[in-house]
């Protein structure tokens, strides 16, 4: 997955949710195959397999990355923001980061998720 199929998928979801087409918290069959064929059309040149309905849903539905930053954003005096992630630069913070909750926001020390914003309107 390029970030830029991933946007891509995101902003699809986004576009159907907004239009009453997600359910409770998840999308049906039809949608995640119609978010494979969006992917298809975008990206005719896709590098490895054509996404289908069930990458689609996978991708989308490890949450866990939203989980740890809003696990990370919820402990008092922890810093996150979308440029600069958690903002690890010292070397207490790094002791303090190696306590971080979960494993995904180990990718974040210095930078942030281009998916957050879409995630977090997908997944409020």
């Amino acid at each position: 997955w390029t970030e830029e199929e991933k946007e891509a998928l995101i902003g699809f979801l986004t576009e159907q949710k907004i239009s009453g087409k997600m359910g409770d918290g998840s999308f049906k069959p039809a949608i995640w195959n119609a978010a494979a064929d969006h992917l298809a059309e975008k990206f005719p040149n896709q590098k490895g397999p054509m996404k289908t309905a069930e990458m689609c849903k996978g991708k989308v539905m490890s949450v866990t990355i939203l989980r740890d930053i809003n696990l990370w954003r919820a402990r008092s005096g922890k810093h996150w923001d979308n440029v600069n992630g958690a903002n690890i630069v010292t070397e207490d913070e790094e002791k303090d980061y190696q306590d971080r909750p979960g494993n995904w926001i180990c990718f974040f020390k210095t930078s942030g998720w281009s998916l957050l914003e879409g995630m977090e309107v997908l997944f409020p």
